[in-house]
């Protein structure tokens, strides 16, 4: 089980292991054991954080062990997801990137979440002042961090990636029913509320012999959703083990996901790598990955426009439909696999680190 950012880590790891110029130390709290299979990455264990206690200051705790570690290894850059490297900060700033991913304190929905936002917005810009580089992950995220960061000259635009599946997807679209994969926690922010109220307006315009819904995944409110009468047509799966997605996707005409607040959503990456036209909502760096092109982007929270959208596809000729499936699998190809990705963090590595042997 990772979230999106420790599957990032992971990822860009394994795929920097590969560059020969680069010696690579990961720190994290995964255990003492091994957590890469691949020797050319030395494992550096540090205990986590305690949930049962305030997050901030363990994460402020955390933050220092991290920093304890940093100076023992003396790197020629420092990459940092989050907020992993907090504690004086000032002793890294010419080699310290940050990684803010999906910059949730300023998407905050409602007044209470905004209010408990307000200590994660005034820690980021404080790092933001003391980093050398802040990646963003493109599309709106580039236009917030412009509005926060002192020298936005800083900013550098690197996307999230996935590895390609083994095979290609090749799906027909001539048929008359048409299943629709939902991917995500069932939480307000992934707009698992908005998807069900879509059912029913679809339902009302005679459209649910039109379709089938799969929805996979758990969170706060799957007991709720799955405790009351559901549309026929609409099948919740709970837990879905890591094995079992790629079949899901392969089943799958199209997906579906309309999120209120995302950085780059990597179940969108993986949607697309499977040649799955995609509904997303704009959001982020969603509009960076979907367009008229692969799918439609739609307005967050709205019920109508998701349904529009779910009944568009479906009025779609089947060489129409095909065009988006093909479509989104090229985009994937040609910008966000590993080793395109990989290979602009290693080139922003080796420019931060010149600067820093010529100052």
């Amino acid at each position: 089980m990772m979230g999106g950012m420790q599957k990032h880590s992971r990822l860009l790891c394994e795929s920097l292991a590969g560059f020969s110029d680069i010696e690579l130390f990961v720190i994290h709290p995964h255990g003492e054991g091994k957590v890469f299979s691949d020797n050319r990455i030395s494992e550096i264990y540090i205990p986590g954080i305690d949930q049962r206690k305030n997050y901030l200051f363990e994460t402020y705790k955390y933050s220092k062990r991290v920093h304890d570690k940093l100076k023992s290894i003396n790197p020629d850059v420092i990459y940092s997801q989050g907020l992993s490297v907090w504690y004086n900060a000032s002793d890294f700033t010419k080699k310290l990137i940050i990684n803010p991913h999906g910059l949730e304190p300023y998407q905050a929905l409602g007044f209470k979440n905004k209010l408990l936002a307000v200590p994660f917005r005034i820690l980021f810009e404080y790092l933001f002042k003391k980093a050398s580089v802040i990646i963003s992950l493109g599309g709106r995220l580039t236009e917030i961090l412009k509005n926060v960061v002192s020298y936005p000259s800083r900013i550098v635009e690197i996307p999230n990636a996935i590895n390609l599946p083994e095979r290609t997807t090749v799906r027909s679209f001539d048929k008359q029913l048409f299943k629709g994969l939902f991917l995500a926690r069932f939480a307000h922010n992934k707009g698992i509320d908005v998807l069900f109220e879509s059912f029913k307006v679809l339902e009302s315009a005679e459209y649910s012999n039109k379709f089938e819904f799969i929805l996979g995944g758990k969170g706060p409110l799957f007991d709720y959703y799955n405790g009351r009468k559901n549309p026929s047509n609409v099948t919740l799966l709970g837990f879905v083990a890591d094995e079992k997605i790629p079949l899901l996707y392969q089943e799958a005409d199209f997906f579906v996901f309309p999120t209120l607040f995302e950085g780059m959503p990597t179940v969108v990456l993986e949607a697309m790598s499977y040649s799955l036209p995609v509904i997303v909502s704009d959001v982020g760096a969603t509009k960076v990955l979907v367009d008229d092109l692969n799918g439609k982007i739609i307005k967050p929270g709205s019920v109508t426009e998701l349904a529009e959208a779910i009944k568009w596809f479906y009025e779609l000729q089947p060489e129409e439909k095909m065009k988006l499936s093909v479509a989104s699998y090229q985009k994937v190809v040609g910008g966000f696999t590993w080793v395109k990705v990989a290979q602009m963090h290693h080139d922003l590595f080796l420019d931060v680190a010149q600067k820093n042997r010529l100052a």
